[in-house]
C-alpha cells in the first residue's frame, strides 16, 4: 500500500482543499497520494471530534500543558505536512515536525509558506527528502551524460569500480577516463542520447510542476567518521566524484554529525553515496 501511495506522484491542485480548510491553496499543488491520505485523516478527525475533545476546543482553550503537534517519518511525514496545513486554520498553535519527508510533496510557494509551523529534519545524504520527479530525471540525465563521456571500454570501468580504489589512488586521472562534457565525440549512443534529450525537453515544456519537501530545514551533516576517525569535508557532491561515492563511509551509530539550517535548494539534487539508504533508517 505504501508503494501505491508513493507512485501517485501527479501534483493535485489545492484550491478546493484550501477553500474547505481555510488556507490559500490557489496556484498550489500537493503530491496526490499523500494528499488523499491527509484528507482521509482530517475527515476522520472531524467526524469523530477527537481533537476537539482532547484539546477542549469548544471551550476556546487547550487543556493545560497540551499543544497540538503533528509528526511523522518518511511516508508518515509526507502525510503529516498536508494534515498540518489543513488543520492549522482551526488550530493556529499547531506545529508539524517532519522527519525525512519525501522530496516531491508541495509546490514551491506552499513549501516555503509553511516554514512558520513546519520543520523538516534531514539526515546527511538521505535519499528520500531529495527524491522527486524532477530530481530523478536530473540524475538520470547526468548518468546518461556520464556514460556518453566514457573513453575506455565499459568493462574497464567496472574493473576500476570493483577494485575499491578512489580516484586519487588510480594510476590514471579523470582526463584519461572521460571526455570533456562539451567535447563528446559522435557515436550511435550519443545520437540516441541527443534524440532522447530533445523529446524530454518537448515533454517538459508542455507541463511541469516541480514539487519540494516542506517547511524550514534542519540538516544533520556528518562531520566525522568513527571508522577512520577522519574529518569529512562537506560540500555538494559532483558527478565527477562518481568513483569515490561507492567507497565512502557506511552508516555507523558513533559517527558525529552537526545540525545546520538548510535552504530548499540544498535538496534539489540526489546525492549518490553509500549511505543514501541507511541515512533514512533513523534509529
Amino acid at each position: 500500500e505504501d508503494y501505491v501511495i508513493n507512485l501517485q506522484v501527479d501534483p493535485e491542485k489545492l484550491d478546493e482543499v484550501g477553500a474547505e480548510y481555510g488556507f490559500d491553496g490557489d496556484g498550489e499543488y500537493c503530491h496526490a497520494g499523500y494528499l488523499a491520505r491527509a484528507k482521509w485523516i482530517c475527515e476522520d478527525l472531524k467526524r469523530h471530534g477527537i481533537l476537539d475533545r482532547l484539546l477542549n476546543k469548544e471551550s476556546g482553550k487547550y487543556r493545560e500543558g497540551y499543544m497540538l503537534r503533528v509528526t511523522g517519518h518518511s511516508l508518515g511525514a509526507g502525510t503529516a505536512a498536508p494534515v498540518a496545513v489543513m488543520l492549522r486554520h482551526r488550530y493556529p498553535d499547531l506545529r508539524c515536525l517532519c522527519i525525512a519527508p519525501p522530496g516531491g510533496l508541495f509546490s514551491e510557494g506552499l513549501a516555503t509558506r509553511c516554514q512558520s509551523f513546519v520543520t523538516t529534519y534531514v539526515h546527511n545524504t538521505d535519499l528520500v527528502p531529495r527524491i522527486s520527479t524532477q530530481t530523478v530525471e536530473r540524475l538520470r540525465d547526468k548518468v546518461l551524460q556520464m556514460v556518453a563521456r566514457i573513453k575506455v571500454p565499459k568493462k574497464q570501468m567496472i574493473k576500476i569500480y570493483k577494485s575499491g580504489k578512489k580516484l586519487s589512488e588510480l594510476p590514471c586521472g579523470l582526463k584519461d577516463l572521460l571526455h570533456d562534457a562539451d567535447a563528446i565525440p559522435d557515436s550511435h549512443f550519443k545520437a540516441q542520447l541527443d534524440r532522447f534529450k530533445q523529446s524530454q525537453k518537448e515533454r517538459q515544456n508542455r507541463s511541469k510542476i516541480p514539487l519540494h519537501p516542506p517547511g524550514k530545514f534542519i540538516h544533520f551533516v556528518k562531520t566525522m567518521s568513527s571508522q577512520e576517525q577522519r574529518i569529512i569535508l562537506q560540500g555538494r557532491f559532483m558527478m565527477g566524484d562518481i568513483f569515490n561515492c561507492f567507497t565512502c563511509d557506511r552508516f555507523v551509530a558513533e559517527d558525529k554529525y552537526a545540525p545546520r539550517y538548510a535552504a530548499l535548494s540544498d535538496f534539489d539534487d540526489i546525492i549518490i553515496s553509500s549511505t543514501l539508504i541507511s541515512d533514512h533508517m533513523v534509529e
